[in-house]
């Protein structure tokens, strides 16, 4: 297939070559402040193999290389064996075992540091390697340059993370000569820049976990397994965006690990081989193979380990990828055996512990081809529960190559509709719509093909039409109204919606229930309660009741948790990123983000179109925030996995967050030609985000008029359809803009808008509301008050826009003090908000009258570093700085250093 490219055309890393560095910060300023000191004579990295321990020690070696002269040991496994191999690159002569003391002359000259300079630095990879002669002599080079006048050498040391430490390495530790520093695997965020920085572009969250999952954090393996999901094309780009199209299961590695595997005993290795085929074994089944000792030594060579889980000890393999390899390697009639032997252990025990159905259906499915079918839809629906959505719908295919199943039919169509394969999903769900006996399975299938018609197709009158069809053959129950009611929120029919759900039964599910999110009584709530709950929700979260709508969520999350069945209401977190969204509305952004996030990791194996919608909503979340630059990643993300999965419901709404977020910097991008048109509303292509983005688009093109008139109609619009939430965000961008002439106008509009909606954030857009409604003018006071309230609830762009308004309204009652002031506090906010260049903020820099020089000088000063201290630093004299600060002072409007850091420290 050719070398696999990175998304700007470079080639990646061929195999052996190392990964862009990254991720060491910390451990390189370790290291340098070991070289600097003088009591310190040598640092050890420890590791396991492939973590980074050796290209570390390369790296701060070229780094120190500018100022130390440099040494290098090469050392191998294979040297061990021969004398003094490592030092005899640097002798005169032949390394001979009897010469130590000529050579420890030689050497000890090498390693002196010349006059005036640093010391040398001696590096020595794998130092364990060494052998002994080479060890006495290191020994002795070390004790002498400790005792020695001039400055002697540093040594830099790697070792495996369980091999022994030599014995004059061991000494020099216990005397606090060397330290100890030991180099981990990386974590989630490191692997995310590491893998960004490898490809040349961003890497979606789905694609990030499950890679950092199979390489453990390990930079070899890390490198092993992208190189081969690149080659293979499990790992591609989507518009410059690099997206799984697969699991990682199905990616071939070249890995010489599989050597390691065929040098053990056949007992040993067919267990191995037996782990990789069904996964986590019990103890007992693990010690039916082999003995304690076996299973022991195992464990000491990193191949195995064992944890407890759910008070029961299971043995599994210990690093994931060598599943695939162990797999790759066993004969198919092995493997056949192998499988149905497990497989009748379990049936043995009874199959009676949770998930035993789903490793039954696999094993059996995996040895034979088929399996009982009722197992195999009980399979799928334990496959659905984990959210393995690529196992559910190979388990509920196999069920319905025997014949037909509703509910097999149900999960396979849900399956295909996650992963985009709406062409599929869809007629097996007319199949699994007419073949439906019972009430419950026919308003089941109608949801599942409401759903994928408008979100996957965003054929709104296809999806009304499949609830229609089930009315008429079941009548009207809960799932289709809360069907409806959730359609008709989603395409802006917010009003009609509330209208469905309140000519239901009552105005809410289970009237008198806990709506508080506390977890139901056991069997008190069924699926259609949790659809109910949902269009409750989305309901709520428009009508601009978000705080209720954040009760509703938490409870229809903590409802569907507890749920047996899932085959109507398929994934719990699908209420998290809709809670998400509603703290947001309420202006509870650290909570919005902590539950974006628990919705991420909730969905322990990526379900593709639900993913789409944790990107969109951290997208939304870093766009109030103002940082614009996040934001940009994140709705890249949305799209591009909203286009692998074929969601183009929600492809333009992600696509509508990115060119807003990229107006938000005064640029227009590319992107904007593809939004929907606006010229109709209220389609399911075409929300009011969509529309907002278009006034932004209009904003940037000059066409200031037309711009306003799209987005006031679209808030008029959106109030008349109960879409109070949106209004909101609409008008006050209006009211962001500027006001020319029509100021009075928008804020009163504005402060109708937000008296219907609830929270903080509703609150400061009504405080901003007020500021800029008085018929002299924009109360620059109440201003300032207002971006303190944004400030406080960590809406920094929007703070930066108050005060730059502030400042320009003190301008004009001829307050120039308090204007620099407020024009101060608005540069200081906008530096927390990654490029933003938005109408309210143009000409705020302009309105400091500080220089360069008096700016860094008054940042200083409000960071607390004393006159003295800043007089240093710019080599002037105290009283040059004190005659500064007194300018910036006269020209702040302040009176000392607190008032300063109040201003130039948002």
């Amino acid at each position: 297939m050719g070398t696999p490219v990175t998304g700007d055309g470079r080639p990646l890393p061929p195999s052996g070559r190392p990964l862009p560095f990254t991720g060491r910060h910390t451990e390189l300023e370790r290291l340098r402040g070991g070289l600097r000191r003088p009591g310190c004579r040598g640092v050890v990295l420890t590791g396991e193999g492939g973590v980074g321990k050796s290209r570390l020690a390369a790296e701060f070696a070229d780094e120190a290389a500018a100022h130390h002269r440099t040494v290098r040991l090469p050392v191998s496994e294979a040297a061990s064996h021969v004398p003094l191999a490592a030092f005899a690159p640097h002798l005169a002569g032949p390394a001979l075992p009897g010469g130590l003391g000529t050579h420890f002359q030689e050497l000890r000259r090498l390693l002196a540091a010349p006059e005036g300079r640093p010391r040398t630095l001696l590096v020595v990879d794998d130092i364990h390697h060494l052998d002994a002669s080479s060890l006495t002599l290191l020994s002795a080079l070390a004790t002498d340059a400790a005792t020695a006048p001039a400055p002697g050498f540093f040594l830099l040391a790697t070792l495996p993370q369980d091999a022994d430490w030599p014995e004059a390495l061991r000494s020099l530790w216990h005397q606090d000569a060397v330290e100890h520093l030991p180099v981990g695997p990386f974590d989630r965020a490191t692997t995310a820049r590491l893998l960004a920085d490898t490809l040349g572009a961003p890497v979606t969250a789905p694609a990030v976990r499950a890679l950092w999952e199979a390489g453990q954090g390990n930079a070899l393996w890390t490198r092993e397994i992208l190189r081969a999901a690149v080659r293979d094309g499990t790992l591609r780009p989507v518009d410059e965006v690099w997206c799984l199209t697969g699991p990682l299961d199905d990616t071939l590695l070249d890995a010489p690990a599989e050597g390691r595997f065929r040098a053990l005993p056949e007992d040993r290795r067919t267990l191995l081989r037996l782990l990789a085929l069904c996964g986590p074994l019990g103890l007992a089944d693990a010690l039916a193979r082999v003995t304690p000792d076996a299973l022991a030594a195992l464990e000491e060579d990193h191949l195995v380990q064992v944890a407890e889980d759910d008070r029961r000890s299971r043995v599994q393999l210990a690093q994931p990828w060598h599943a695939l390899l162990l797999r790759r390697s066993t004969p198919r009639l092995l493997a056949r055996a192998l499988l149905l032997e497990q497989a009748g252990r379990v049936r043995e025990y009874g199959a009676r512990r949770h998930g035993d159905a789903l490793s039954l259906a696999r094993w059996e499915l995996d040895a034979t081809g088929t399996a009982e079918p009722d197992l195999l839809v009980r399979a799928a629906g334990h496959a659905l529960d984990d959210g393995d959505v690529d196992t559910m719908c190979r388990l509920a295919r196999a069920a319905l190559v025997q014949g037909p199943h509703v509910v097999a039919g149900l999960l396979l169509g849900e399956g295909l509709g996650q992963r985009g394969e709406f062409g599929e999903s869809i007629p097996v769900l007319e199949r699994a719509f007419d073949e439906a006996r019972t009430p419950g399975e026919v308003e089941s299938a109608a949801a599942a093909l409401s759903q994928h018609h408008l979100y996957g197709l965003g054929d709104a009158v296809a999806a009304f039409g499949a609830l229609d069809r089930a009315a008429e053959r079941i009548g009207t129950r809960p799932v289709l109204t809360a069907c409806r009611a959730g359609l008709l929120s989603a395409v802006g029919r917010n009003d009609e919606a509330a209208a469905v759900l309140a000519l239901a039964e009552g105005a809410d599910p289970k009237p008198g229930a806990d709506d508080t999110g506390g977890r139901p009584a056991t069997g008190a709530w069924t699926q259609a309660d949790v659809l109910v709950l949902q269009a409750h929700l989305r309901v709520r979260l428009a009508a601009g009741r978000v705080d209720e709508a954040v009760r509703t969520g938490r409870h229809a999350y903590a409802v569907q948790c507890g749920l047996a069945d899932r085959w109507t209401a398929y994934y719990p977190a699908r209420s998290l990123y809709l809670v998400a969204a509603a703290l947001l509305e309420s202006g509870r952004l650290d909570e919005a983000e902590r539950t974006a996030l628990e919705g991420q990791e909730a969905m322990r194996d990526a379900v593709p179109a639900l993913t789409v919608w944790f990107a969109w909503v951290r997208g939304r979340i870093a766009l109030e925030r103002g940082r614009v630059t996040d934001a940009l990643a994140h709705f890249r993300e949305a799209r591009a996995l909203a286009r692998l999965c074929g969601q183009a419901f929600a492809e333009q709404r992600a696509l509508a967050g990115l060119v807003l977020a990229a107006a938000q910097t005064g640029r227009l991008v590319p992107e904007a030609e593809a939004l929907a048109p606006a010229g109709a509303p209220y389609t399911p292509l075409c929300q009011p985000d969509t529309l907002r983005a278009h006034g932004w688009v209009l904003l940037l093109r000059g066409a200031t008029g037309p711009a306003r008139e799209l987005m006031l109609d679209a808030a008029r619009a959106a109030l008349g359809r109960g879409e109070a939430t949106v209004a909101t965000a609409l008008l006050h961008d209006v009211l962001r803009w500027g006001a020319q002439g029509s100021a009075h106008g928008t804020s009163a509009e504005l402060a109708a808008a937000t008296a219907l909606v609830q929270g903080s954030l509703a609150e400061a857009r009504a405080a901003h509301a007020a500021a800029t409604a008085p018929p002299d003018g924009p109360d620059p006071a109440a201003l300032e008050a207002v971006a303190e309230r944004m400030g406080a609830l960590g809406l920094h762009l929007y703070a930066a826009e108050a005060s730059a308004e502030a400042a320009g309204a003190w301008r004009r009652r001829n307050r120039a003090a308090s204007a620099a002031r407020a024009a101060a506090r608005a540069q200081a906010l906008r530096g927390r908000c990654q490029d933003a260049a938005t109408p309210a903020l143009a000409g705020a820099a302009a309105t400091v009258p500080l220089s360069a020089r008096e700016r860094d000088i008054a940042l200083m000063a409000a960071r607390g570093r004393t006159s003295r201290e800043i007089a240093e630093t710019y080599v002037l004299s105290v009283r040059t700085v004190e005659n500064h600060l007194g300018r910036i002072y006269r020209k702040l409007g302040v009176t000392g250093r607190a008032d300063l850091a109040a201003v130039l420290l948002a």
